[in-house]
């Protein structure tokens, strides 16, 4: 009799665990670039992160934002951030908006300056060689490897007093997006978004 109720107390924490993830649906809704056949795995899941949180904020706070204190690389920097608090309370009252869809476009924009400092080692928005006027907003994240992370990074935009990143992520006059992530030279991972 212990056992059997061991093993429904292990069922019940299994299901309950399980039941405080993303649905198949919103996976689906949310991954607009999965079927574009030269993005990398973490550039698909960047646009679908950024999805989640635009479709479903208050499950994004819930499922992604909640536990979430910083990455396995930099460890709990953000545990007590003002920015990560203001995040939950944005979250907490956000109206769903838009899902952004894939545009090529976009795409070889913010890959031209997603290798342009990844070469130069250099960060902030100041274009060399690469066109600007191809898009209308641009968020750049540095030091992330994982989508997650990346997406984290730019909506929390900790130390950001402007929000700049967080505005432009959560902005419903954006429907487009390309997302380009790569090598960089000091920071070891530049990811580049521009969206229209």
């Amino acid at each position: 009799m212990k056992t059997l109720f061991s093993l429904l107390l292990l069922w019940l924490g299994f299901t309950s665990l399980h039941a405080q993830t993303w649905s198949k649906a919103q996976i689906e809704k949310a991954n607009t670039g999965k079927d574009i056949a030269y993005l990398s795995t973490v550039e698909k899941e960047c646009i679908m992160y950024l999805n989640l949180c635009r479709l479903y904020p208050q499950d994004f706070l819930k499922f992604e934002l909640t536990k979430y204190v910083g990455n396995e690389q930099y460890g709990d920097y953000l545990k007590n951030s003002n920015y990560r608090k203001s995040l939950i309370s944005t979250l907490a009252s956000m109206q769903p908006i838009n899902a952004l869809t894939f545009d090529a476009d976009l795409y070889k924009n913010a890959a031209c300056f997603a290798k342009e400092q990844g070469i130069a080692g250099t960060t902030g928005h100041t274009r060399i060689k690469c066109p600007k006027a191809a898009y209308a907003a641009e968020c750049c994240s540095y030091g992330m490897s994982t989508a997650k992370d990346i997406v984290l990074q730019l909506l929390i935009d900790d130390r950001v007093t402007s929000l700049g990143h967080r505005k432009i992520c959560l902005d419903a006059m954006y429907s487009k997006i390309g997302v380009s992530v790569g090598p960089h030279k000091v920071w070891g991972t530049c990811a580049v978004f521009d969206s229209n």
